[in-house]
């Protein structure tokens, strides 16, 4: 008997490909893990800045106070006088 054959290196690089193959699995876990991980703290912080300025704008607007309401355009009503018309309710000089 030789020693090659005594030693079965077909046995020791099945085990070791299955420590590598073990190895590598562990790894793309771990990345998934971590890539979920990112993900989910990007997404708090998204939210987080989202409910800091939705309060922010609350107390602007409460700060604030209510505005008054916008009034309709205020149409004006024209009326020709001796001297021609008047501009924005002004009223002509009067000539002697």
């Amino acid at each position: 008997m030789t020693q090659t054959q005594a030693f079965h290196t077909h046995g020791l690089m099945a085990a070791m490909r299955a420590v590598l193959a073990a190895l590598l699995a562990g790894a793309v876990i771990a990345m998934g893990l971590i890539l979920a991980a990112f993900v989910t703290m990007a997404a708090f912080i998204a939210a987080a800045v989202g409910l800091a300025g939705a309060g922010a704008w609350w107390l602007y607007s409460k700060v604030r106070g209510r505005r008054p309401a916008r009034r309709a355009p205020q149409v004006l009503d024209a009326h020709r006088g001796p001297h021609g018309w008047p501009v924005d309710g002004d009223q002509p000089e009067e000539r002697s």
